[in-house]
């Protein structure tokens, strides 16, 4: 459930100084134009670790800020198939992380985001178990928009020497792991994102809200656009209600997908954070949340670019991981069993973690 502190007369009486952002329709999805195989970009790599069977790929000895357009566009579509991608060691500037990021779209902007080319990422040291507190829950990006983020990455600056990992699910998997007969049920619901909550409580900590509130409905179920997978596109911080039911049955329903969130263990990666390291995510298909307390916040600050998104959509042509397997005799990553693939195609020998 989302919480929010009194609306007080200091939100009542604010006025966000920009309108609500208006629908884009984005350039073509790079990973559609990616090889299905990566050949470049894996080859690059002195490792290819896969962390987990479902979700994150670590690709060692690649550098961010010296890729060529087709090494871009093939990261791209091994974030979509893995969700999130892992680099350690980097040397990519703020500048260059910029120009990187333009090459997948336009850059989008965070409703509190002060520097309109990035967010900045600090520390936090509050007890998330507080009623109201805000922002440690798993979320997608501002999935509140009409245009959520895609393809995103946080630039790690500085880390302290333990605490402030982040915790990424995959919603491609948490979509597969449900029966058969839930599945039906959410590929004919809608969420409903709320920014409400965030608004509120950014202004009764001080903050100064970038937009005003707004509320947006979005499938519960959306179809990637290049690989064609279904995935679950919910997040307990954002989510405040399910359309097509009534109060309480969305109120359990709610329930339930959250505890589905947070007993996914088996579909998760956590990522110990080093000044250098990147990630690099797609938004539409992964949820994540950092761990905040425990050390001192000073020493924890990235920066975070993202692109939009299309507009979520779900198509019934669409298919799980295991109807894909059962129609393609092979799966994309993550794979249903066994070890993981990429494509069902790479024959790079790939080190499992």
């Amino acid at each position: 459930m989302v919480h929010h502190l009194p609306v007080t007369d200091k939100v009542l009486e604010y006025r966000a100084p920009y309108p609500l952002v208006e629908h884009v329709e984005p350039a073509k999805d790079r990973a559609s134009c990616a090889d299905p195989e990566k050949k470049s970009l894996l080859s690059a790599a002195t490792k290819v670790r896969h962390l987990t069977p479902w979700i994150g790929t670590e690709l060692v000895g690649v550098q961010l800020n010296r890729l060529t357009a087709e090494q871009r566009d093939e990261l791209a579509l091994l974030a979509a198939e893995r969700c999130v991608v892992f680099f350690r060691d980097q040397d990519i500037t703020v500048e260059e992380q910029y120009e990187l990021t333009k090459h997948y779209g336009i850059q989008d902007r965070d409703p509190n985001q002060q520097d309109p080319r990035h967010v900045t990422i600090i520390g936090r040291d509050y007890d998330i178990r507080e009623y109201a507190s805000y922002g440690a829950d798993y979320h997608a990006d501002h999935s509140f928009e009409i245009n959520p983020p895609a393809y995103t990455m946080l630039n790690m600056l500085k880390t302290p020497d333990f605490g402030g990992d982040t915790i990424f699910t995959s919603q491609t998997a948490l979509y597969e792991k449900l029966s058969p007969t839930f599945q039906k049920l959410f590929d004919g619901l809608h969420a409903v994102h709320s920014s409400e909550a965030g608004y509120i409580n950014t202004l009764a900590n001080g903050g100064a809200p970038f937009r005003g509130p707004v509320r947006r409905s979005h499938p519960l179920v959306r179809t990637h656009p290049v690989t064609k997978l279904k995935s679950l596109f919910y997040n307990p911080s954002f989510v405040i209600h399910l359309e097509e039911l009534k109060g309480q049955e969305a109120i359990h329903t709610l329930n339930f997908l959250r505890e589905h969130l947070h007993a996914a263990d088996d579909l998760t990666v956590r990522w110990k954070w080093e000044p250098g390291s990147v990630a690099f995510w797609d938004n539409r298909v992964v949820a994540h949340r950092a761990i905040p307390g425990g050390y001192e916040t000073s020493q924890r600050e990235g920066k975070r670019t993202a692109v939009f998104g299309e507009r979520p959509y779900y198509s019934p042509d669409s298919l799980s991981l295991s109807e894909y397997r059962a129609k393609n005799g092979t799966a994309p990553a993550p794979a249903v069993n066994g070890p993981p693939v990429l494509n069902g195609q790479v024959k790079r020998e790939a080190e499992n973690l």
